[in-house]
């Protein structure tokens, strides 16, 4: 098998160099090759600047403009060529315990060694041609070697994310050529040498997920980074405060990384000298004339109100606003953060009391919103349902005094009349049409989703509805929404126990013979005793694949009055309560085919 190497260009962000890497490590571990592999010579421009092309005999990765694209491509190479190659050293995933020989080191051009069972590494290799080495998710490594890095100088990418380093040698110097850095969830790792700033051609550090306590002051001599990311760690292991340094990030160092395009830092918000520094570092961050992508943490709101006043609008942002306590266990399930990290601009507003018209700013630019546990708020809409028009994401948890989430009154000023004037009256009264997911958990006041009249086309996009632990709420689906949810694919309604029926109105004759919410694949319906029915006779979902239900004991008509998809392939439920059905005559045999008693795991 043969591999080539060729530079493309590339954009360096956090999720396109990771997509990047990781594509390769996956290739490159799936491959499982104990033995050498030959590989062709590299083209005259450096492999890390420009980015990868990495062809397997069949597949091509290439990065543009942010898109990954997989296309065939056969290539093969003539026996004497083969002779004359670098070497591509394949041994991901093979449950090594030792490392490669020594000669096998001095050959390679580039090494993989992810997903193994390291804990050593040879003392001293000579790899004068070494461009990449990859030593990612070796867990039982926990040293490197002192003179490990002396002989290679042509080293451009080093990743040990996911190993179990301590910290880094003083050979670290010796990288002269290294523009990547990867130390992405080494747990162990609290400190960094200030050696790194020794690396002047360094590009990439990222510390996503070390337990860092505070980066070095000789940091702002890598004035070529383009991309920094950090998780700084304030408690010691025996729980006590770790007080290295008055600050997490010394003054100075981020204005000094003026090439920066992508800051993402994550802090313990108990953490107080985040507190004493953190203004300082706002102003820094407003000198960044070439960021896009910036990660934050703004304990108090006059902070996102500077930063908002003194910076354009980033196409990229991962913002948390307001003073919190880390909880050792979230209630956040990690689907829903997933779901919140997909989108390009996220607002997390936690703890927050009242509508500060700085939040509402810069929520017209987001996509995703995160509502947690706010003191205050009655209403979801109380933020503006105008500023929520490119909301895709919205997640609303423990928030105590909040009733609806949306009160139509709220998109309409005095007399009917539209917020802003200056757009079309109708486009103006959508509310949430932008929006794909909602998820509401813990809401212990919530009585109902909606209130008021609905204008066509709001929450038309909607695709995942989730409701969690809300005991007073009664209505979920008006026939309003009904109309609009043309998208829906998946409900999920857990423990809550006032809801009878999914649909809480009655239909008109003349809409009866209708289809509702026409694309629905998926109903979940968990500890749910109030419920008496699914949608209170009304026939819904002509396409749905799936039913599950636990703990529904008043739920004991049939199911085929308001189901009858033709798609449907499985029903989840207690074995007992299916039998308890009470049947016109007796249960249809296709429906006995697809049911499947629940596991309780599931609920």
């Amino acid at each position: 098998m043969v591999f080539n190497v060729e530079p493309v260009k590339m954009t360096i962000s956090s999720e396109q160099k990771k997509i990047e890497i990781g594509e390769i490590e996956n290739l490159a571990s799936q491959e499982r090759q104990p033995e050498r592999i030959k590989v062709g010579e590299m083209q005259p421009q450096p492999l890390s600047t420009q980015g990868v092309v990495f062809d397997d005999g069949a597949v091509k990765i290439l990065k543009s403009n942010g898109q990954l694209e997989s296309q065939i491509v056969d290539i093969e190479m003539e026996p004497e060529a083969s002779e004359q190659c670098g070497l591509f050293l394949m041994q991901g995933g093979l449950g090594l315990t030792k490392p490669p020989k020594d000669d096998d080191w001095k050959n390679a051009k580039e090494i993989y060694l992810m997903d193994n069972e390291l804990s050593i590494l040879p003392e001293n290799p000579r790899c004068p041609n070494l461009s990449a080495l990859f030593l990612p998710r070796n867990y039982k490594l926990r040293m490197i070697p002192l003179s490990f890095f002396d002989y290679m100088p042509a080293l451009q990418i080093l990743n040990l994310s996911r190993t179990g380093i301590k910290s880094l040698p003083d050979s670290l110097i010796r990288l002269v050529s290294l523009k990547r850095l990867f130390l992405n969830d080494c747990h162990r790792l609290m400190t960094l040498s200030p050696k790194v700033g020794n690396l002047k051609l360094l590009e990439v550090l990222d510390l996503e997920g070390a337990k860092i306590m505070d980066l070095p002051m000789e940091i702002k001599e890598l004035t070529n980074l383009k991309c920094l990311e950090v998780s700084f760690y304030g408690y010691m292991s025996n729980g006590r405060r770790a007080m290295q340094s008055n600050a997490v990030v010394p003054f100075g160092v981020i204005s000094a990384l003026s090439q920066l395009e992508e800051l993402n830092i994550d802090v313990n918000p108990d953490d107080k000298r985040w507190d004493a520094c953190v203004e300082d570092i706002v102003t820094e961050v407003c000198t960044l004339t070439r960021l896009e992508t910036l990660k934050f943490y703004f304990p108090r709101v006059e902070l996102l109100r500077h930063f908002h006043c003194n910076r354009p609008l980033l196409s990229h942002f991962r913002f948390t606003v307001g003073r919190h306590v880390k909880r050792i266990m979230s209630r956040v399930p990690r689907d829903v953060e997933f779901e919140l990290e997909r989108w390009e601009r996220c607002l997390r507003y936690i703890n927050g009391v009242g509508v500060p018209r700085d939040t509402k700013n810069v929520l017209q630019h987001v996509t995703a919103f995160f509502l947690d546990r706010h003191v205050t708020v009655k209403k979801l809409s109380d933020f503006g349902t105008r500023n929520m028009k490119q909301l895709k994401c919205c997640v609303v948890g423990e928030c105590n005094e909040v009733q609806v989430i949306i009160d139509a009154q709220d998109a309409y000023g005095e007399d009917g009349i539209s917020e802003i004037e200056s757009e079309s009256y109708d486009a103006e009264k959508i509310v949430l049409g932008s929006l794909e997911y909602l998820y509401i958990y813990y809401m212990k006041s919530l009585r109902s989703i909606w209130e008021g009249s609905v204008q066509k086309n709001s929450l038309f996009l909607l695709k995942s509805l989730t409701l969690r632990t809300c005991p007073q709420l009664t209505t979920i689906f008006t026939q309003g929404l009904l109309a609009n949810l043309f998208n829906l694919e998946d409900i999920k309604v857990e423990d809550c126990p006032s809801i009878k029926s999914i649909v809480s109105c009655e239909i008109s004759a003349e809409h009866r013979s209708s289809y509702f919410l026409p694309n629905l694949k998926k109903i979940t319906l968990h500890y749910m005793p109030g419920l008496i029915s699914i949608s209170n006779g009304l026939q819904i979902a002509p396409k749905l694949e799936w039913l599950s239900f636990y703990n529904c004991p008043n739920l004991k008509n049939p199911l085929i009055d308001e189901i009858s998809s033709q798609d449907l392939k499985k029903i989840k439920g207690e074995r007992s309560w299916w039998e308890a059905l009470e049947w016109s005559s007796s249960c249809p045999s296709y429906l006995e085919e697809i049911f499947v008693p629940i596991d309780i795991q599931d609920c």
